[in-house]
């Protein structure tokens, strides 16, 4: 073909395509003829993808759309991702404003559970979170703790606000003690209501898995959380318990950082019993549980004894007592976990532990987190026996500042008064043992001590709980 013959073609081939070009320039955007649910879809995938930009652009077509159409279920649903997305970008009013919109649109539709999940979002861009409190009636004391539940992007932050107990002998079953335990829960449940406002529907009262074991022998469970009741609490709050297998699982929530929980495993080393556990390949919790604890092998021994006992009595009874029956029941009930005895890190928690922690490494007093060994264990084991005294009075000022010596010294002084030298004598006797069999398969495990593992099992049941009152009010 010609090229004289060729231009008119050409021209023709143009015109036709500014026709074309100008027909898809008059039609609406692909986007804006979609379903205000695909929009929403779009945008909160964008968002997760980190392309805030065009996450924000989607948000505010869905929100042209819905208004359009006067659905204020997408409404309240393009403001909530709106919310969420300023949340995310640290645009704090605007993601109130956002919130706002959404609460009040939820709250009109009858979405009452989606609206109180906003508000405590909400609440978290404030820098608030939800104050939830637990109350723990142990065989050896009670045990207060305050947590501030934020509501995280992927994970729940909580914050310790308050920790704080009162030394009772509740297991003692009898009458002074009762009256001891009622007096204590009384005046702490007086502290946290009247200092942090923490309402009845987030406070939980827990008789622990050790007393539980203590009180079951007489069928008394029953009995002692009605005896130990306060006058004033709120009929709405109800005194729990909870199984060695339950507070199990809840130590190792409570305990365990969520990076580490499919990895690492836990040990809580309590005064009545031992327990705690690992989630296996398929997350599924194996709990790992003993009958017998700091208080509870003391009191096995003793019984063992024909009349008053002297220390060297008291540790060979001890010994004789692992060697003849106990070590054989950690050997079978470690035999198929193992898991258990191969992995690197355990967390370790329990009277025992800190008492190990605190005067093996008293220079460690701020830290958080202290790493212990076996041979920590065995050595303390052995001084808690042959040189008690010295064990007590580290020289401290050598090693430390002046207040952290201070610091450290007040937290020896604590340790003193919870257990006296055959208390701590059967605890480590009883640990020991229990990390040599541990250590089998893997004699270079970590044995970390969280320092406020003491309110883990009850942070874990707190934890469980926030967990657990959005989907059943969902499943509702």
């Amino acid at each position: 073909m010609s090229f004289r013959k060729l231009v008119p073609a050409l021209l023709l081939l143009l015109a036709c395509s500014n026709m074309t070009l100008a027909q898809v320039a008059q039609q609406p955007a692909k986007n804006q003829t979609q379903p205000t649910y695909r929009i929403l879809k779009t945008a909160t995938t964008l968002m997760e993808a980190q392309q805030y930009e065009a996450a924000e652009e989607y948000f505010n077509k869905a929100l042209l759309n819905a208004k359009a159409s006067k659905n204020n279920y997408h409404l309240a649903q393009a403001y909530e991702g709106l919310g969420n997305l300023y949340n995310k970008t640290k645009q704090q009013t605007l993601a109130i404003e956002s919130y706002d919109k959404a609460i009040k649109l939820y709250n009109s539709l009858g979405y009452t559970v989606i609206a109180d999940v906003l508000k405590t979002l909400k609440k978290n861009v404030q820098g608030f979170g939800e104050l939830y409190a637990g109350i723990e009636i142990g065989a050896r004391g009670i045990k207060l703790s305050v947590i501030e539940v934020k509501l995280g992007n992927g994970e729940n932050d909580y914050n310790l606000k308050l920790d704080t107990s009162i030394n009772t002998d509740a297991a003692a079953l009898s009458y002074q003690s009762e009256k001891e335990t009622f007096d204590a829960i009384t005046l702490l449940y007086s502290i946290l209501r009247k200092r942090y406002q923490v309402p009845a529907s987030r406070t939980h009262i827990v008789i622990s898995s050790g007393l539980k074991q203590d009180l079951d022998k007489y069928k008394k469970v029953e009995y002692f959380a009605n005896i130990i009741r306060p006058r004033e609490l709120d009929p709405q709050i109800k005194i729990g318990y909870v199984t060695v297998d339950e507070e199990a699982q809840l130590s190792f929530k409570g305990i365990v950082p969520q990076v580490n929980r499919l990895s690492a495993n836990q040990l809580d080393v309590g005064s009545g019993n031992t327990k705690g556990g690992y989630l296996n390949a398929g997350r599924a919790f194996i709990p790992v549980t003993f009958p017998w604890g700091t208080k509870s092998f003391q009191r096995l021994v003793e019984s063992k004894a024909q009349g008053n006992q002297s220390l060297e009595d008291f540790r060979l009874t001890a010994e004789k007592l692992i060697t003849d029956s106990l070590r054989r029941s950690m050997v079978n009930h470690f035999m198929d976990k193992r898991d258990f005895k191969t992995r690197d890190i355990v967390y370790l928690s329990g009277g025992i532990v800190w008492s190990i922690a605190s005067l093996m490494h008293p220079e460690m007093i701020r830290q958080n987190h202290v790493e212990l060994t076996h041979q920590d264990i065995s050595r303390f084991r052995d001084l808690v026996y042959s040189d008690y005294d010295n064990l007590l009075k580290p020289d401290l000022n050598k090693m430390m500042s002046a207040e952290d010596a201070a610091a450290s010294q007040a937290n020896i002084r604590r340790v003193a008064n919870t257990y006296d030298q055959k208390a701590m004598l059967s605890g480590a006797i009883w640990l020991d043992e229990l990390i040599r069999q541990v250590n089998t398969m893997n004699p270079n495990k970590k044995f970390i001590f969280p320092r406020f593992a003491y309110v883990g099992w009850i942070s874990g049941y707190i934890i469980d709980k926030t967990s657990k009152q959005y989907t059943e009010l969902a499943v509702n």
